[in-house]
């Protein structure tokens, strides 16, 4: 009797339905992965020569942090030889590796996104509202804004402390700020790039003018980013070169030597009287050349770029205005043809128009001697001599020996 009331007990048990719970599903994406406007911050600044470029961007809640912080940067800003000194940066700053077309680059630690501040730099025309004009359009596009006709399409004078850097020839610019928000087109929510894959929303599109993109690793852990770049250089092709790829170059001694160690890839025979020139983030070598009263200037940097274009650029830095067609062309077929490297180049000796020449002070005519060796992936090493047209044409015999010297 014992058993079948157990039996029993057991059956009913079995048979009875479980309790229905109701759980409360959230339908709105967490703050944290929800789609974000985009924010960009930049400034153009003016210099004899050319449109410097600062450019910040990103989700609007990482530019919020850094945006104040980042214009102060650009107020006082200096610029030493045409180009801007980066002195001490703000504890979440941090300088990073070089990259293609940029001068430089700087991480930005936020709570958000690690932000990419990029800098680099475009030879300036005459027109400098057109020039204001067509990139700030560009920018504007780049957060999902339709283009505008306001002034400078509604971008701001910057009220920067070092002032105007001009010559007597350059027509004087406003330096430029830049603040807009929007929402790309493409842009929907993170979710789908996600926080956690380490990506940077919005923050991979070119800056400045002639950028090439921003590092699509940006918003990983600095860590982590050094060592895809580690393992990106180890599988590059020996000719490769690129500003991440910078060649260690040694410190050259006054005399004909030649020049570097064997594990240097850049070596070279330095011609007697050369000088230590000033170095940059871009450049490979730098040397100051000729009297020092009337110096010139001779730099060594790898870069992207279309070959003619740079000898238009070259040319209208010369002569501070636009170059014809028919002129490009003529110093095309003037152009001597050389062997640098085991590599065909073509060398550019580039002065002043002769009425120019004949108006400008002896301070004022620039020439350029300049040489382009084509690498792979579209890029090439510059070797270019600038300054004053006597010096130029003094040194042209020791800069053909150092050009014959060079090996990468």
């Amino acid at each position: 009797m014992a058993g079948i009331f157990a039996s029993t007990m057991l059956l009913t048990g079995c048979s009875e339905e479980a309790p229905i719970v109701t759980y409360q599903i959230p339908t709105t994406v967490p703050a944290a992965l929800a789609a974000e406007d985009t924010r960009m911050v930049a400034a153009i600044i003016p210099q004899a020569n050319q449109a410097w470029f600062f450019k910040l961007m990103g989700r609007k809640s990482a530019v919020d942090v850094a945006a104040e912080e980042f214009r102060q940067f650009v107020e006082e800003i200096e610029f030493e030889d045409g180009e801007p000194v980066i002195g001490d940066l703000p504890p979440e700053w941090k300088r990073s590796g070089n990259r293609p077309m940029r001068f430089a680059s700087i991480d930005i630690n936020t709570p958000t996104e690690q932000l990419d501040l990029s800098i680099s730099q475009l030879s300036r025309s005459d027109d400098w509202d057109s020039l204001v004009t067509s990139n700030v359009n560009r920018w504007r596009g780049q957060v999902g804004l339709e283009p505008t006709e306001e002034k400078w399409s509604g971008a701001q004078q910057l009220a920067w402390q070092s002032g105007q850097a001009e010559d007597a020839d350059t027509p004087p610019a406003a330096a430029i700020w830049v603040d807009i928000t929007g929402r790309p087109a493409e842009s929907g929510s993170p979710m789908m790039g996600a926080p956690m894959m380490g990506n940077a929303p919005f923050a991979g599109t070119a800056g400045g003018a002639g950028e090439m993109p921003a590092d699509p690793h940006a918003g990983l852990p600095q860590t982590t980013r050094d060592a895809i770049a580690a393992k990106s250089k180890s599988l590059q092709a020996p000719n490769s070169m690129s500003e991440s790829d910078t060649p260690a170059v040694t410190s050259a001694a006054e005399s004909g030597d030649q020049v570097g160690d064997p594990s240097s890839k850049l070596k070279f025979d330095r011609p007697e009287g050369w000088r230590d020139g000033r170095m940059s983030s871009m450049r490979l070598a730098a040397f100051s050349v000729g009297p020092e009263d009337a110096p010139a200037e001779v730099t060594i940097i790898s870069a992207g770029g279309n070959l003619r274009n740079n000898v238009a650029r070259w040319m209208g830095q010369i002569r501070q205005s636009a170059v014809p067609d028919e002129d490009v062309d003529a110093a095309f077929e003037d152009a001597e043809k050389m062997d640098i490297s085991g590599r065909p180049a073509q060398r550019f000796v580039l002065l002043p128009p002769k009425e120019e020449s004949a108006t400008d002070s002896s301070e004022g005519a620039t020439a350029i001697d300049g040489t382009m060796v084509p690498l792979s992936d579209d890029f090439a090493m510059f070797i270019k001599m600038t300054g004053p047209v006597e010096t130029v044409q003094q040194q042209s015999e020791q800069m053909k020996s150092f050009l014959e010297s060079l090996q990468f």
